[in-house]
């Protein structure tokens, strides 16, 4: 009898701080869009990225810390694949109904797809040395470790092409103007603004993930399954109302930057961490990934990259990418 006390407790305490992350992801995917039209598309949508996945980094060394290692390597792989085709999928469907067309830079698009083929390959070939040879463990973490250094190594270098080397391909309006300057004072209350709004977002997941723990406990729920599909999810409601917003407002490019910039930190930087933050706190995390991970990756890479090659969406271009994702959840929820 307590114990379905106890589960309906959670369950109205997983209702209440769901409600409570998408007032948060509201105000934080508007924030985003200001800061959007002061800084550029590119610089607006690195920091909206950024401040949506801390919650995500946070959460991740947490579950590691409490031995929850598959919920962990779930939730990594899992963000990556509900950004580039749910959440994008979502916000082409949206904007291509009400402008029919939206066009984009597609320098941008093809810089960000070539940084997560090469994660994929990355993922891919360590799962091919896993498949073909016999390695212990620790070469495993060793390996990883090593690699993880590189990832993060072409993140950071990533960043100074983007930003700096070649600004200028990058940092630019829709209709190719140079983004007007904004009041130093202005940009600094709404980074201010973002990360208090982050913050908040972040707390309030805990709740709903500590509620969740204890749900999927007294119901034998799949700790694989729920780090793949709903703890994404969560995580990723900021990025996500911040791209559908984006492309309501015509603003595409501030879509693809939030969107796949924030898989691409999920693959290149917030996985890397992981690895290594693994190492000091004593759990074998690795990057050593099952084929069908690498294969569901390189499914959902795949397919955003021949959606958006051309610079221009469809609300039809949406429908497939929500429609892949949908296949992909089906897969993991019947995967052994």
């Amino acid at each position: 009898m307590s114990l379905i006390f106890l589960s309906i407790q959670n369950i109205t305490g997983v209702i209440f701080y769901s409600i409570l992350i998408i007032v948060l992801a509201f105000l934080l995917g508007k924030s985003t869009n200001n800061l959007s039209d002061m800084l550029g598309y590119k610089i607006g949508g690195l920091i909206g990225a950024t401040l949506g996945n801390l919650p995500e980094l946070i959460m991740g060394i947490w579950a590691l810390r409490y031995g929850m290692i598959h919920m962990a390597r779930g939730a990594l792989m899992g963000s990556i694949i509900s950004n580039m085709l749910l959440g994008l999928g979502i916000a082409v469907v949206l904007g291509g109904v009400k402008y029919k067309e939206q066009r984009f830079n597609k320098i941008i698009a093809r810089t960000n797809f070539n940084m997560l083929f090469m994660a994929m390959i990355f993922l891919g070939i360590l799962a091919a040395l896993k498949g073909y040879g016999n390695i212990s463990l620790n070469i495993e973490q060793s390996i990883s470790t090593q690699v993880a250094m590189v990832m993060l190594g072409v993140y950071l270098l990533g960043l100074v092409f983007s930003l700096i080397t070649h600004r200028n391909n990058f940092v630019l309006s829709e209709d190719g103007e140079q983004i007007e300057k904004s009041p130093k004072g202005n940009i600094l209350k709404m980074i201010i603004k973002l990360f208090l709004i982050s913050i908040s977002l972040y707390f309030v997941s805990e709740k709903l993930i500590g509620n969740l723990k204890i749900v999927v406990e007294s119901y034998n729920i799949s700790e694989g399954f729920m780090g793949i599909i709903l703890i994404p999810l969560l995580g990723n409601i900021g990025e996500n109302t911040s791209a559908i917003m984006g492309a309501l407002r015509n603003k595409v490019n501030l879509s693809l930057e939030t969107a796949i910039g924030s898989s691409i930190q999920m693959a290149l930087f917030v996985t890397p961490i992981m690895v290594i933050v693994s190492v000091f706190i004593g759990i074998n995390l690795t990057l050593f990934f099952s084929v069908f991970h690498v294969i569901m990756i390189g499914a959902a890479v795949g397919i955003s990259y021949f959606v958006f090659q051309d610079g221009k969406t469809y609300w039809f271009e949406g429908i497939i990418l929500i429609s892949t994702y949908i296949i992909i959840t089906l897969a993991y929820y019947y995967l052994p």
